[in-house]
């Protein structure tokens, strides 16, 4: 699959949405370059699979983005045995393929009622 269509799906699934998240890692510096004001750089972006996307703290989000992922060609995994469970939503196959993650901030003390630590808080300590 190349990856700057896989991009550009993503980008088109999630144009509602567009006043509220940001990409962040890898895919900011690729992206970014095809601003005609970057500075040309001699050497190549690193590559990666997935595409880190980051909401605006406290925005008001409507709509179905699962769904929008969905019309566009993207299949969801869950997987872990945390709840909510670890969501990518990928193009292509496993090893190959290209994917979305979504990063939120946590809010609250990451401490369930329980007393057990939140899954974010328990990954974030490794």
């Amino acid at each position: 699959m190349n990856d700057l269509d896989a991009i550009a799906k993503l980008a088109r699934a999630l144009f509602p949405w567009r006043d509220h998240l940001v990409f962040i890692g890898g895919w900011a510096h690729r992206i970014h370059r095809f601003d005609p004001r970057a500075n040309k750089l001699e050497y190549q972006p690193v590559f990666t699979r997935d595409t880190d996307l980051a909401f605006a703290n406290k925005a008001p989000i409507e709509g179905d983005i699962k769904a929008a992922l969905i019309q566009h060609g993207f299949k969801e995994q869950l997987a872990g045995e945390y709840k909510p469970p670890v969501a990518h939503y990928t193009l292509g196959d496993e090893n190959g393929g290209f994917y979305a993650e979504f990063l939120t901030p946590l809010v609250g003390s990451g401490i369930k009622r329980s007393c057990e630590q939140e899954a974010t808080m328990r990954m974030a300590d490794r």
